[in-house]
């Protein structure tokens, strides 16, 4: 039996894509976040890893390993954040804000640990943030440390998540692996695939109509109303957020009326957000994950994860590729649609 890769991981939130990657057959030997709520969550899924809570910079040493995973944060790149970009002050404010320039630490560590592969994920907006310069800028550095990199953007409802959820991935393959290609994975779920897309339904059907204390009940202010927030049963989420006022709301009753632009109204009286515990479910994360800290710490570290569906998708072509299961493949390098 082929020896199982080994990886190091940062910005690692609560392990959602490291649980991934365990599940396609890799072994996790090291771990860093700065957040202690979702370092906590981290230590739940992970007792054995050795974990290093606090800023990646103050980090000096980076085990070697087979895998670099980074996912970094991205609040800079996302598309409601960029909806404020409406001027070229607001540009160099981007640019000069440091979480937009984490990549840098994924470097150092990329020259430490070595990679034969590595992984990257962040918003789908960072592929088109600032005209596309910080997309180009990462592959081009990667490229530089040595690096074949392709981009893709990935919807997690595809590999059977209950949500609509985009994400832009990078993956590298190291220049001297010569025989190997990385090629993405198809999409398993939805029309004309192996199985249908995952419904709220499937996921939290049968849980607490109204389980007190698990969700937020701030009222549904205007910005929160200027668009659906509910989806029925038979349909997949929308996008779970770490802000627990923005959570999309529960399935049950009456669906949302559309007023007009940018207004939405409520019907009936069966409208509460989604718990934290249901947010969970629709992540796909493990049961027994038990997050600590306020119910809003709870929304940010459940809110933040990376769904483990993309982890376990996304390792399969290099695990399989290590156990000599599959042969070499074509590589397009064109980038993210």
């Amino acid at each position: 039996m082929p020896e199982r890769l080994k990886a190091v991981s940062l910005f690692s939130g609560c392990g959602g894509f490291d649980w991934g990657a365990t599940q396609a057959g890799v072994d996790v030997i090291w771990a860093n976040d700065i957040d202690p709520y979702a370092s906590a969550a981290y230590r739940q899924l992970f007792p054995d890893v050795e974990f290093v809570e606090g800023d990646v910079s103050e980090v000096e040493f980076f085990p070697e390993a087979d895998v670099l995973i980074g996912c970094y944060p991205c609040t800079g790149f996302s598309l409601a954040a960029r909806r404020r970009w409406k001027n070229r002050k607001n540009q160099r404010d981007l640019k000069a804000n440091k979480r937009n320039f984490l990549y840098r630490q994924f470097l150092r560590a990329l020259t430490q640990v070595r990679p034969r592969y590595l992984f990257v994920e962040n918003v789908r907006g960072m592929s088109s943030a600032d005209d596309g310069w910080f997309l180009r800028r990462q592959i081009g550095l990667y490229q530089r440390f040595g690096y074949r990199i392709k981009p893709a953007l990935l919807d997690a409802r595809d590999f059977g998540v209950a949500q609509s959820r985009k994400r832009l991935f990078l993956v590298g393959v190291r220049q001297d692996i010569e025989a190997f290609a990385y090629k993405f994975p198809d999409p398993t779920h939805g029309p004309g695939r192996e199985r249908p897309h995952a419904t709220l339904g499937d996921v939290i059907e049968g849980m607490p109509e109204w389980p007190a204390g698990e969700y937020c009940t701030i009222r549904f202010h205007g910005h929160y109303l200027t668009r659906n927030r509910k989806r029925a049963w038979d349909q997949p989420s929308y996008t779970i957020v770490a802000h627990s006022h923005h959570v999309p709301l529960h399935p049950m009753g009456e669906p949302m009326l559309y007023v007009g632009k940018d207004e939405w109204a409520l019907q009936g009286d069966q409208n509460r957000r989604l718990s934290w515990r249901e947010c969970a479910a629709i992540q796909g994360l493990p049961q027994h994950l038990e997050p600590i800290g306020s119910l809003d710490h709870k929304y940010k570290v459940i809110g933040n994860a990376v769904p483990p569906a993309f982890g376990e998708a996304l390792l399969g072509p290099v695990v399989a590729y290590e156990q000599g299961i599959v042969p070499a493949r074509c590589i397009d390098v064109a980038g993210p649609t």
